[in-house]
């Protein structure tokens, strides 16, 4: 059997591949406000950037949560979703969710309501501490919930949670360079972060090769998913969001800001990296193919997406 006979059928008790409708823009919207906010505020922490540290932190707070919750639909009984965080990623998740909102709110007091609400000695340690301890596991946490759908081939890959981690760490260290450069200050308390971000938009892309080439080598379906993003469907989502807009223009973008340090420059490449971000993770979603339960070899060629 080769996927190229192999159709997408129009849903699961049709002959072929199916599409996962069940995770929305909802969650990719939550997925997004997860990494980005956790490494917007983590990197600011290293540089100092206080303001940074505010905004991450309610993006993930807010946002994630928020869309986190609308997606529930029934808000009132997400407790249940926090049951058993020894065998579920979700009840991990709102765990660390629960840790970095406290850790992170305590480190934030003093910016927020003065200097005489500074946190000291072993607590401040400790908040900081479980804060990038938190921060860090909901930056990469998302890729273990999709990794954990065995059923769909695509995500079933040790390679998606770190994929996720460095798009997490592309978008925090992309949001810092931007608000630095907005304040004034990005060069002086950042300049190793803005000469990291190029290369590791070069170590994001290759990542992302390397993915493509393990799962075009994988199973039926993953293997029908990469076509899809290829040379299918999503081409140009794909070739033309993610890789041309949020990888390549942004990593032209990123030297030439380099060179001249134009402020509105850096809301052009925030822009173009961020849209190949989210696109990534909506992309993700929207094409993961279940299994083929039942595919016979005879199925005309075409029909399929």
């Amino acid at each position: 059997m080769t996927t190229s006979f192999v159709t997408v059928a129009p849903h699961r008790f049709a002959y072929g591949f199916y599409r996962q409708a069940w995770w929305n823009w909802l969650i990719g919207t939550a997925f997004f406000c997860g990494g980005l906010g956790a490494g917007f505020f983590l990197i600011s922490l290293a540089t100092g950037l206080r303001l940074g540290m505010i905004v991450g932190y309610l993006v993930v707070v807010v946002g994630k949560n928020g869309a986190h919750l609308l997606y529930l639909g029934r808000p009132e009984r997400f407790w249940r979703a926090a049951m058993r965080p020894d065998r579920s990623w979700i009840a991990r998740g709102i765990w660390a969710s629960g840790l970095f909102a406290l850790s992170g709110g305590l480190l934030l007091l003093p910016a927020i309501l003065g200097s005489e609400w500074q946190v000291t000695g072993g607590l401040a340690t400790a908040a900081k501490a479980i804060a990038i301890a938190s921060g860090l596991f909901i930056m990469f946490y998302d890729g273990f919930v999709m990794n954990h759908s065995a059923a769909i081939p695509f995500w079933n890959t040790q390679l998606l949670p770190l994929l996720i981690l460095m798009y997490a760490t592309l978008g925090g260290t992309t949001l810092t360079l931007t608000l630095g450069a907005l304040q004034g200050h990005g060069s002086r308390e950042a300049g190793w972060l803005e000469k990291a971000e190029p290369y590791l938009l070069i170590a994001n892309f290759m990542l992302l090769c390397v993915y493509l080439l393990r799962m075009s080598h994988w199973t039926p379906a993953a293997r029908e998913t990469v076509r899809m993003w290829v040379k299918g469907k999503y081409a140009r989502v794909f070739l033309g969001l993610i890789v041309a807009v949020g990888l390549i223009a942004t990593l032209m973008l990123s030297l030439v800001q380099l060179q001249w340090q134009a402020r509105e420059l850096s809301l052009v490449i925030a822009g173009c990296e961020l849209t190949g971000d989210f696109s990534l993770l909506m992309l993700m979603l929207k094409s993961g193919l279940f299994s083929a339960q039942t595919a016979p070899a005879f199925a005309p060629r075409g029909n399929g997406a």
